[in-house]
């Protein structure tokens, strides 16, 4: 009979790496100590006797990530977080990321509850690149935060630029890692919006002219509308709006019913909250504007 009886490392003896970028749905990428064609290992097929081997499933895998809406206004800081699902085990993690210096420029990383007991060394030299090393006598445990980065905005409003993962060795490649990169743009989050209102457009006019006051970090707005007064139905009614006012569509809501509108605010680093419903809690926004 034809069994798989040996899994081979990389001609380099490296793990290899498949990339992704955080524009691409923040898709994963796994590393680890085998050489991946597509989703299979190279295997060595022989007659014998059966043996079982472990394939690489991200499963077995523990993820690390950056988050895809970091920044600041320009001329400010901020400190981003690196998170890792279950450092359980871990005695040493090296980490390389690289980043365009021209839109932002990492001035520290720092140790976080989860790495504390152990010790913490980083190079931000050249400029765009962070290479880490956080080793100890002790392995880590649980999940969360592992380590923070502070960054500098740089360049101009609206720019952007990639937190890229290039690589994660987590005892020396015994632990294989799914890498998530993240994005930093230099903005403030946006905030709700405020003060809508509703005015005709000219008399006798079905058409309404929608105004609001503007959101100091917005870029773009997106005009929501819905049915039902507690907003649970809304849909994308008007998107990328580059100004505070604009003109509905016209249409007249059946008799019995009404509209209900909700503006949020928009920028490189996400879309604004829908709000707040009479429960206290924060509206989800199910059917996001593309």
């Amino acid at each position: 009979m034809l069994t798989a009886i040996s899994a081979l490392r990389a001609p380099d003896g490296h793990p290899r790496m498949r990339r992704s970028r955080p524009d691409e749905s923040r898709s994963r990428r796994i590393a680890r100590g085998w050489w991946l064609v597509g989703r299979l290992c190279l295997i060595v097929i022989c007659a014998g006797t059966p043996l079982s081997i472990l394939g690489a499933s991200s499963a077995l895998a523990v993820t690390l990530s950056l988050p895809a809406n970091a920044g600041a206004p320009a001329g400010s800081s901020a400190t981003v977080p690196l998170s890792i699902d279950d450092a359980t085990g871990a005695l040493g993690i090296d980490i390389l990321i690289t980043y365009d210096p021209a839109v932002a420029l990492a001035t520290a990383v720092s140790r976080t509850t989860l790495s504390s007991g152990q010790t913490l060394t980083y190079n931000l030299s050249p400029p765009g690149s962070i290479r880490i090393s956080l080793f100890g006598a002790t392995p880590l445990i649980g999940g969360g935060v592992l380590l923070t980065i502070d960054f500098n905005s740089a360049g101009p409003t609206d720019s952007h630029t990639p937190l890229d993962l290039q690589s994660a060795a987590i005892n020396e490649g015994a632990i294989p890692a799914v890498l998530v990169d993240g994005r930093y743009c230099v903005q403030g989050l946006p905030d709700e919006v405020r003060n809508l209102r509703l005015a005709p457009a000219a008399p006798g006019s079905t058409t309404a002219i929608l105004t609001w006051s503007p959101d100091p970090f917005a870029t773009t707005y997106n005009v929501y509308r819905g049915r039902r007064p507690d907003l649970s139905d809304l849909r994308c009614f008007l998107s990328g709006l580059g100004s505070t006012s604009t003109p509905d569509d016209g249409t007249i809501p059946v008799s019995g019913e009404a509209f209900f509108l909700l503006v949020t605010s928009m920028n490189c680093r996400a879309e604004g909250t829908l709000g707040f419903a009479s429960s206290r809690d924060e509206r989800v926004n199910s059917n996001p504007c593309p």
